[in-house]
């Protein structure tokens, strides 16, 4: 529950005025409802027993008394339920959209070591249990819980010894009831465990269909997922046994309380010691009691599953950022594009991917950085725009550390094209569009006719106004390539990077995708990472990396001259650099 008010606290804040609103008219319909059986006690002992003088006047009053306790009490409880339940919607909507905004933020190590079907459950499923955990405690805990200690006072005004008789039981009810929520408890966390790695094999399943097509391993699938949902099925069916045990626990409560209070009551009536009235009065708020007393129980599953969830919401909302801006961060001008890593060291938890590495790029120079698979290339292109921090020394723009600018500010003058390009869900215009938002209708046209996008948007039925399918799936590689481009020349920034951008590609798309690449402006200061020699050939420069360092740099001429990685990588056999 701790972890649950922490969660809850600041999204409650703002709607607390609705709240408090709400709870107010549900205290109103509680005493309302506490007073719908005394015109009936009146009825019965007045009108029907006693057969008083002015009895119909009193059957006329009492009626009246009985149809508007009824009508406000159903009033206030339709606008208490209205702004309990949409303030739940509400806090519910401000949580969803704070995890996913949070999740946007985390760094990219926090990304690898988590699955994407997990955390889209987390979104998706937990903060929905979780708003049920707001919404319910708010709708059916204020007002039933006020319900059964208003009866349960009224009742011991009336009579204790008789009310000490009608509860006699109760804590029985109780105990089961709070050994049988801390059970569920632990249920509903491993069904929901289960249930993130059943939508995190969804998520791998659907994500590379092609593969498992590809592969003919759609059996293989099926019976991992069929594991899977086995284990979550069994989770959810130990959560239902525990929670089918609440409702016969309270039938059988409220059945032995009513005996108990109708068979020692009507001895009571018949010497004269309890009126007629006062036991109608009796077995109403009993019945009435064990009403809310049901609904609390079957909350107790429900705050259970909230629980469980809520831990799992607040446990992403808890995980801090590795990259922060630091207090008193100003963002960075207009940058000249000098990147330099000095002395830099950097390990994904096992041994230094990168080791005291020392390079430079120059404004407006173009680097072609090689060497094997692992070296560290992307790592590097990762470290400029601050996807990471190393774990020691320094990456600088223009001179300054880059921890000593906003991270905003430094991504916004980086532009990336990589290996594998995303789209989103939108046009190709909102695609290309996503590179500069606010660049107008000529800028994003300009780009993509600079990025040889238009060649094959002019042969889809609505040009550029064409809607892209999930992550670009119709979409060849080297058409998702261009859009990718043009993103990168509608960025217009100083500091280009390059990575990988036609590995994946064939001779002829590369030929496109070269002629595309030619047309990015060449006063950039453009990072190349590539593992083919028409992408690299004309760069300025060439760096070789292996082992954590640079081993050799140079043109393209004067390493294939010397003998050395970069001339064994380039031999006229060797169709890739850096397998």
């Amino acid at each position: 529950m701790r972890s649950a008010r922490r969660l809850l606290r600041p999204f409650l804040r703002p709607y607390r005025r609705a709240l408090a609103l709400g709870a107010f008219l549900a205290t109103l319909e509680v005493g309302l409802t506490l007073a719908q059986p005394w015109p009936l006690k009146t009825i019965v002992d007045q009108v029907l027993i006693h057969r008083s003088a002015d009895g119909n006047r009193i059957l006329t009053l009492s009626l009246v008394a009985l149809l508007v306790l009824v009508g406000a009490g159903a009033l206030l409880d339709y606008w208490s339920t209205r702004l309990l339940s949409s303030s739940g919607l509400h806090v519910a909507n401000d949580l969803r959209g704070a995890v996913f905004t949070h999740l946007q933020r985390l760094s990219l190590r926090f990304h690898g070591a988590n699955r994407v079907g997990d955390l889209t459950a987390r979104v998706t499923g937990d903060v929905e249990r979780t708003q049920d955990l707001a919404v319910q405690t708010m709708a059916t805990l204020l007002p039933n819980g006020l319900m059964v200690i208003g009866m349960f006072s009224v009742m011991l005004v009336l009579d204790p010894v008789f009310t000490a008789l009608a509860v006699a039981i109760s804590p029985v009810m109780m105990i089961a009831t709070y050994r049988s929520t801390v059970q569920l408890k632990a249920a509903a966390r491993r069904a929901r465990k289960a249930d993130g790695e059943v939508a995190s094999a969804t998520n791998e399943g659907l994500s590379a269909i092609h593969l498992v097509q590809a592969f003919t391993l759609e059996k293989h699938q099926a019976d991992r997922f069929s594991g899977l949902t086995a284990g979550s099925l069994q989770a959810g069916l130990e959560a239902v046994r525990m929670q089918a045990r609440f409702s016969p626990i309270v039938d059988a409560t409220s059945a032995l309380s009513t005996v108990m209070v109708l068979g020692v009551g009507a001895q009571r009536v018949l010497s004269g010691e309890m009126t007629v009235g006062t036991l109608l009065v009796f077995l109403s708020y009993l019945g009435s009691l064990y009403r809310p007393v049901k609904a609390l129980s079957r909350l107790s599953v429900t705050l259970s599953k909230g629980l469980a969830s809520a831990e799992r919401v607040h446990e992403v909302l808890s995980q801090q950022p590795d990259v922060t801006d630091k207090p008193g961060t100003l963002p960075a001008h207009r940058l000249r594009g000098r990147v330099e890593l000095r002395d830099v060291t950097f390990s994904y938890g096992r041994e230094p991917v990168l080791q005291s590495l020392d390079l430079a790029i120059e404004p407006g120079e173009r680097l072609a950085l090689v060497g094997p698979t692992g070296a560290g290339k992307s790592t590097i292109a990762a470290l400029i725009p601050r996807l990471m921090d190393p774990q020691s020394g320094q990456v600088l723009v223009d001179g300054r550390d880059v921890r000593d600018v906003t991270v905003a500010s430094l991504r916004n003058q980086v532009s990336l094209v990589l290996q594998d390009c995303v789209l989103f869900r939108g046009s190709l215009y909102d695609n290309i569009a996503m590179g500069r938002p606010g660049a107008t209708d000529a800028e994003v046209s300009r780009a993509a006719r600079l990025a040889l996008v238009d060649e094959f948007a002019d042969r889809l039925p609505y040009g550029l106004e064409t809607a892209v399918g999930e992550r670009g799936a119709d979409l060849s590689g080297g058409q998702r390539q261009r859009i990718a481009i043009a993103r990168a020349i509608l960025r217009d920034a100083p500091i280009l990077i390059l990575d990988e951008p036609t590995s994946a590609l064939d001779g002829a798309t590369e030929q496109v995708i070269a002629a595309a690449l030619a047309n990015l402006p060449r006063d950039r200061t453009t990072l190349v990472i590539a593992h083919r020699l028409s992408t690299i050939r004309n760069s300025d420069r060439i760096a070789v990396l292996d082992r954590g360092g640079i081993v050799q740099e140079g043109g393209h001429d004067e390493l294939c001259a010397r003998d050395g990685a970069y001339r064994r990588m380039s031999q006229p056999n060797a169709a890739l650099l850096a397998l």
